[in-house]
């Protein structure tokens, strides 16, 4: 729109020439050619514009040029004036800042210049007047256009880092729904290992007895099958409900919400019957825990129970739980054959590392001091506040 703007109104002075009155002011033959000069310039800005960006600069000062002389050339001939217009339009489209309104100041000056080669004063405080006029006009409206301009890429910019902003919410919210996931697998995957793994170890046990009994003297066959079948029966109900309770399809109940030392006592007489494992429980002190860390140090003693029934080698454990203040603790305690610490931990999967997380969860520190030969002892510390 710029580039035809600015042809128009060339073709206008070209017209406006031919049909000049040679009567009144002829026009110099000399002008003919500065008009062409000045259309070749015109025409070719555009083309060298796009291989050298620091062409439009040459060339405003080159049309300057050409318009000055061809004013002064003829300076009764009012029309070469609008050449100054377009030019007006391109000094403040690539001279920033004030700059270009200089140059528009510029050709106002060249303008009244022409009082001192025969110009009428009256003439030429008009064509002054008009030419100030409709040149600060089009440089405005250049300005406006640059404005524009800027105010589009600066959109556009916004618009792209808002783009970038929203990819990388989506990102964060994928990791973040991610990490959810992956969160919840471990707990589930926690739960599991805690409860129902010990539940179906037991379950198996069972199922070797009643084939051991199976094998004994044929008149005590009956009663022992039936004894281990039963016991296998109540294990296979309470699996059951520890997967519906793990997978929300009932209500999930804390181990510890009768409070510690109940559903301690509780979970050593479920040992008892389930594996023939004899837990004794000791609890001093009468201080309340908040129920998560109940839930944890009751979770901390099942995966250490379970430990003993499958690796100690014996059928006795004790469990001490100091509710005193300052500082509470807990301890599983055991004769059994004891183990190298170093290597379970590499080995152990998620026993020692869950009793670990648990422990730092609630703000505790667990300790196991452990030798080949030599039991267990497992201690759960409150840290000091």
């Amino acid at each position: 729109m710029r580039y035809f703007a600015t042809y128009l109104i060339y073709l206008a002075v070209i017209a406006r020439a031919i049909g000049w009155n040679e009567d009144t002011a002829p026009i110099p033959a000399v002008l003919w050619v500065l008009l062409a000069a000045y259309g070749v310039v015109l025409v070719s800005e555009r083309s060298l514009t796009q291989r050298f960006p620091r062409y439009p600069r040459f060339y405003t000062l080159v049309q300057s040029v050409l318009a000055i002389i061809m004013l002064y050339r003829a300076p009764t001939l009012d029309f070469i004036t609008m050449l100054f217009m377009p030019l007006s339009f391109q000094v403040v489209r690539f001279f920033p800042g004030r700059t270009g309104f200089i140059w528009i100041g510029a050709f106002s000056l060249a303008m009244m210049g022409t009082f001192l080669f025969g110009m009428e004063w009256q003439a030429g405080v008009t064509m002054v007047l008009a030419g100030g006029g409709a040149n600060v006009l089009m440089g405005g409206f250049a300005h406006l256009i640059s404005r524009t301009e800027h105010r589009r890429q600066e959109n556009q910019r916004l618009f792209g880092d808002l783009q970038g902003a929203y990819r990388q919410l989506k990102d964060s919210a994928a990791q973040a729904e991610a990490l959810a996931a992956a969160e919840e697998r471990h707990r589930l995957v926690r739960e599991l290992h805690d409860s129902l793994t010990q539940t179906l170890f037991s379950m198996n046990l069972a199922v070797q007895a009643a084939q051991l009994s199976a094998q004994e003297t044929p008149n005590r066959v009956p009663n022992r099958v039936d004894e281990h079948l039963t016991r296998l029966q109540v294990l296979s109900r309470s699996a059951a409900g520890e997967v519906q309770a793990l997978t929300g399809q009932v209500p999930l109940r804390q181990p510890a919400q009768a409070g510690l030392e109940a559903a301690l006592r509780r979970l050593a007489e479920e040992r008892l019957a389930q594996d023939g494992l004899q837990v004794s429980v000791e609890a001093t002190g009468n201080r309340e825990l908040p129920e998560a860390t109940q839930a944890a140090l009751y979770r901390i003693v099942q995966e250490a129970l379970n430990n003993v029934t499958r690796h100690a080698g014996v059928r006795q454990a004790r469990v001490r739980v100091c509710l005193e203040s300052p500082v509470a603790s807990l301890e599983v305690v055991d004769e059994g054959c004891g183990f190298n610490l170093a290597s379970a931990r590499d080995t152990n999967g998620f026993g020692l590392t869950g009793m670990t997380e648990r422990a730092s969860e609630i703000g505790w520190e667990l300790e196991i001091e452990s030798r080949p030969g030599q039991g267990t002892h497992l201690r759960v510390t409150e840290r000091a506040a």
